[in-house]
Order: C-alpha cells, then structure tokens, then sequence
C-alpha cells in the first residue's frame, strides 16, 4: 500500500470518540506507584483485566508474560522479516491530593491550553493516553484486514514512574524480545531526540552517638556528611556538556540523620545524590568516582572529637542517556507518517527526563518518544490528556505500522 491508500483506510476508522472512551476507560482503572514498585499487585491487575483482553478482543493470539510480568504480544506473520514495538506503560503517580483521580472526567481544554476535549485522571498525561493511543491504531489496523506480512510487537511493562530499566531489560535480555525500531509514549505530539541519563547513589556517613551537652564524646555524623558532600561537590568532574541536552550535574536530593531524639550528637547521616550523564559517559565510572571521592571521608576527624568516620556506599538505580538523530530511522519513520496523517512532520526535541529510550537505544534498537500527553499536568492534581491529541498520536501509530509491516 502507498502512503495515500493507507492515510484514506485510517482517515475513515480511527475515531476520536473511540480514543475518547479508551482514555476514560484506561484511567478509570487504578494502577499507582507504591513503595513495591513493579511488584504492586494493581499494576498486575491493570494489565490482566484492562490491557490483555482488549488485544485478544482485537485478534491478538499471541500472547505472554516475561517472568517479572510484563506483558509481550505479537501479531503478524513474520514473513517479510521487519518488526515494529510499541511500548506501553502500567504505572502511574499515586493518587496524592487529586480530585477524583479515576473518574475519567472530561473537561474542555480550552481553559488549560489544550486543544479540544480532555479526559482527567491520574496517569493520563504520561501513560494513559498513549496506551489508549497504542491500543486503539492496533484495533483499527487489526479491524482494516490488511495483512501484516512483519511483525508488530506491544508490550505493556509494569514499570512508568521506577527510575530505571528493569522491566524492559525483562522484556529484551529475559524473554529474548527484539525490533528494528521501538516507540515509547511522548509529550504534547512531538519526537523527543535525547535526553541525559541518571544514576542515584546512596551515601551513609557513620559516626559516634553522644549527648551534645559532650559532643567530644562522640563524632558528629552531620558533620561528617557536610564535609563529604563538599568533597563531592568539589572533585566531581562536571566538565562535559551538549549543545541540547546541557551539563552534567551533581545533586544532593535528600538528607537525613538518626537517631531522631533530642540533644544527640548524630550517629549517621544518609544522604542521596543525583548525577546526571551526558550521551557517552560511562555509568560504571561515574558511579566509581562517586564512591572514591565519598570515601574520602574517612580520613577525616571530627574537629570536635577528633574522632573518625566510616562510609557506606550504595549504587542505586541508573538510566542511561538517549542521543538519536532526524536521521535514524524511527524518527524517519514518526516524521513521514505524521507528515502524511496530520498534514505535517511534527516537531523534535530535547528532553531533561530519562526512560527507557536511552536503554533501547544502548542495546541497538532505534527508539524514540513520540504521543500523546502533556509534561505540564503530570504528576499534579490537573493530570490530563487531550483527547485529539491521543487520537493524532493513533493515527501516526497506526500509519507506521501498516506502512512498515504490511
């Protein structure tokens, strides 16, 4: 099929009101962040009872689970030897202070900037509208009859607000999943070029507890972590930069100490820091310059006491960075269909989140951000999406797939 016949099949099947009805659907299900993460057993649920019966209902036969959970479909017969994935997401921020965060309320758009109807819900500027996006450019190429000669993959992770790639990592090296190219769900009808990376690391400075009525008693671990996080603040090198993505950065995010009693020379203090990579720094060494410069400390004496400190170091979550091109050929690929479905190529940019896209991309799958949702309402109690928007971004899912599979 040429790009005309297809965008005149589409033209006359995708449907705002069935975007419409998916988006309040999908929100309508919770399925929130917690302290279990993947393990939550609602996200579990969400993809069980909202997700999986959808694509049997729409044809899909194939159908798995990874061993974490995440859910693997593939329709298709393979033949032509190209694959297309599209990436969903189950998780959400926690309902928090938002108003009715799953009744699906349908406001006009008109009043926050948007254009058209938009459905309110927790989830509906990052995940839910572009599930519901996904789902609905799936139904309506599956309905069309044509046959797909490669093989188009949807996968629905538990993962969404984690901060790292475990569950699509479960996906591509624990259940064997590949593609030529990949796209994950995006902002506000634009294609997100790169981003930085982030790896978290933890920090406990112990020190000795006493009454403070007798600080020489004991060593301060307060005092302890300020002097290491000077050390950090001073000796990390931060000298990289990018003409879009910025500088690398170094950020303490949270600091605490114990025990929590009154008039107490602290024992230990914890603190987390935040490193941000530029595409082409190497996770391992950032996270090894981190620790020697942390450990440092240790050879310092609490000037009260003179009394030594010791450190802990633990490595959290990473996220690699993610650097595509207009040259690659999934941004080829959103850049004709939406050209071709929405009357021109949408835009590009550069965006100061990480996901999974910097994985995918390090593993050798072209991927990039491209859908529904607006950067602006999420994680606040005004969490929406566009109910034209979601509908673009169908159209354009729905263009790619018959126009590279078919």
């Amino acid at each position: 099929m040429d790009a005309t016949a297809i965008k005149t099949l589409l033209d006359g099947r995708i449907s705002r009101e069935r975007a419409k009805q998916l988006l309040i659907e999908l929100v309508k299900v919770p399925s929130p962040q917690t302290a279990l993460l993947e393990e939550e057993p609602l996200l579990k649920e969400f993809i069980k009872t909202a997700i999986e019966p959808r694509l049997r209902a729409m044809g899909f036969a194939d159908i798995r689970y990874d061993q974490m959970g995440n859910l693997i479909a593939e329709y298709g017969t393979a033949a032509s030897g190209k694959s297309l994935m599209f990436i969903g997401n189950a998780m959400n921020q926690p309902a928090s202070t938002m108003p009715n965060p799953y009744s699906g309320d349908v406001v006009d758009g008109a009043k926050f900037g948007l254009p058209g109807e938009c459905v309110m819900g927790k989830g509906a500027s990052e995940q839910k509208a572009n599930l519901a996006g996904m789902l609905h450019a799936m139904e309506t190429v599956i309905a069309s009859t044509v046959p797909l000669a490669g093989k188009l993959i949807f996968t629905c992770c538990l993962s969404g607000e984690t901060g790292k790639h475990d569950a699509i990592m479960s996906v591509v090296e624990g259940a064997g999943v590949r593609a030529d190219m990949a796209v994950l769900g995006g902002t506000g009808l634009q294609i997100t070029l790169g981003n930085r990376g982030r790896i978290d690391a933890y920090v406990t400075i112990k020190g000795s507890p006493c009454h403070s009525a007798r600080p020489w008693d004991g060593a301060n671990a307060i005092t302890g972590a300020m002097e290491a996080i000077r050390l950090l603040l001073a000796k990390v090198k931060l000298e990289g930069s990018h003409p879009q993505l910025g500088k690398q950065t170094l950020t303490v995010n949270h600091l605490r100490s114990f025990p929590d009693s009154t008039h107490t020379v602290q024992e230990r203090c914890e603190f987390t820091l935040d490193r941000r990579l530029l595409p082409g720094e190497d996770p391992e060494a950032a996270f090894a310059e981190l620790e020697r410069i942390a450990r440092e400390i240790e050879q310092f004496k609490d000037p009260v006491s003179g009394k030594g400190f010791a450190v802990e170091f633990r490595r959290g979550a990473f996220m690699y960075p993610s650097l595509v091109t207009v040259d690659s050929p999934i941004v080829r690929a959103l850049l004709h269909a939406s050209d071709v479905m929405l009357g021109h190529p949408v835009a590009t940019y550069y965006s100061p989140a990480a996901f999974d896209q910097g994985y995918l991309n390090h593993v050798g799958i072209p991927t990039a951000n491209f859908g529904a949702g607006e950067h602006q309402y999420a994680h606040t109690d005004f969490d929406m999406a566009s109910v034209e928007r979601t509908t673009d971004a169908a159209r354009v899912y729905a263009f790619m797939m018959l126009n590279y599979l078919a």
